[in-house]
């Protein structure tokens, strides 16, 4: 199984891949994501995503709210168990609303009361994640600080349109990784997501 995984990066390496040329804005959750097909980059390793998956994610009650989880998937691959390439983001509304014409943002800052919340001390946005499994990388929100910008169009059938600008800057180190990141990881672009009814 690894060495497949290893094989399927170092074909996706090998492929012509136009590249998100421009420099990332300071803040990708004011900006509006670049009109162009989804693509993305794990520390530098870049993919145009084969799969856009969009199901439920872990549901919140907050006092007497409620609010419905979901989670966005971006894979190299359309295997769904462990694709080489991934990139997750986990958002809430409160229960039973539509994520049709949503946005959701997140700022670059640690202090939770500062992003953007959809209630009292719970952000809209609650994490995400990206992994390159050949290479052993895996971070997330609870590593590095992020911006993103996501927005949802109008479903239509089983599947949803969107645009994204994740954002997760260069330079930046953590507790279990002391040597600075030399490359900018983001996910850029517009998207159709199958939603997952599941």
């Amino acid at each position: 199984m690894h060495a497949r995984s290893v094989v399927v990066a170092a074909v996706l390496a090998a492929l012509p891949f136009s590249g998100f040329a421009q420099q990332l804005p300071a803040d990708c959750s004011k900006a509006a994501a670049p009109k162009q097909p989804l693509e993305a980059s794990v520390l530098g390793t870049k993919f145009t995503p084969k799969s856009v998956k969009l199901g439920r994610g872990n549901d919140i009650t907050s006092g007497s709210e409620a609010f419905d989880g979901y989670r966005l998937t971006i894979s190299s691959d359309v295997d769904d168990f462990s694709p080489p390439l991934e990139t997750t983001i986990s958002v809430i509304v409160k229960k039973g609303q539509s994520l049709d014409g949503k946005v959701f943002r997140k700022l670059a800052v640690k202090d939770i009361d500062k992003q953007p919340l959809a209630t009292s001390g719970l952000p809209e946005v609650q994490g995400w994640g990206m992994k390159n499994r050949p290479t052993g990388a895996s971070f997330s929100h609870v590593e590095y600080l992020a911006s993103m910008r996501l927005e949802f169009g109008k479903r239509q059938g089983n599947t949803i349109s969107g645009t994204i600008y994740l954002c997760v800057a260069k330079g930046q180190t953590s507790m279990f990784e002391k040597t600075p990141t030399k490359e900018d990881s983001y996910a850029v672009g517009t998207f159709q997501a199958r939603v997952d009814q599941k």
